[in-house]
């Protein structure tokens, strides 16, 4: 509401708004000469966009001069059984659906006992993945 307040009494020229306490404006009107030649004008210094933490902006990693490996691909490069696991999955299903527009009653059935099994090999390797990995897994800070 503050922001529509403020249009609304700037066009209708009633309102004249203070400078923000601590800004260079404000200053200017309330430090005494010499303060004033101490204080630096921060308007090309500070820009109204935040700045990117490095461990944001940078993929996380110290090395800024290329993009690191991360994401969906790097896991996916970790575990392949579960992208395996995850096209035997889709290519059942996909099977199922044409057996069914076919009208093939028994092969639509197996292809769902298929799917079935593709998901069970996915979620096996998927917990056999994270296992391996938790048995694997050395902290850099606590070596």
């Amino acid at each position: 509401m503050g922001i529509f307040r403020t249009v609304l009494m700037n066009a209708a020229g009633a309102h004249h708004e203070e400078p923000k306490k601590g800004s260079y404006e404000w200053k200017k009107e309330h430090l005494t000469p010499e303060q004033l030649a101490r204080t630096s004008d921060n308007k090309e210094k500070y820009s109204g966009i935040p700045a990117i933490p490095v461990d944001i902006g940078y993929n996380s990693g110290m090395n800024v001069g290329g993009a690191k490996k991360t994401g969906v691909m790097s896991n996916a490069s970790s575990n392949p059984g579960v992208i395996i696991g995850m096209g035997l999955t889709t290519a059942a299903l996909l099977g199922m659906f044409k057996s069914s527009f076919l009208g093939d009653k028994v092969g639509a059935q197996k292809m769902m006992q298929y799917r079935i099994m593709a998901q069970f090999f996915t979620v096996t390797a998927l917990v056999a993945g994270v296992t391996i990995f938790g048995a694997t897994y050395e902290d850099d800070e606590h070596k």
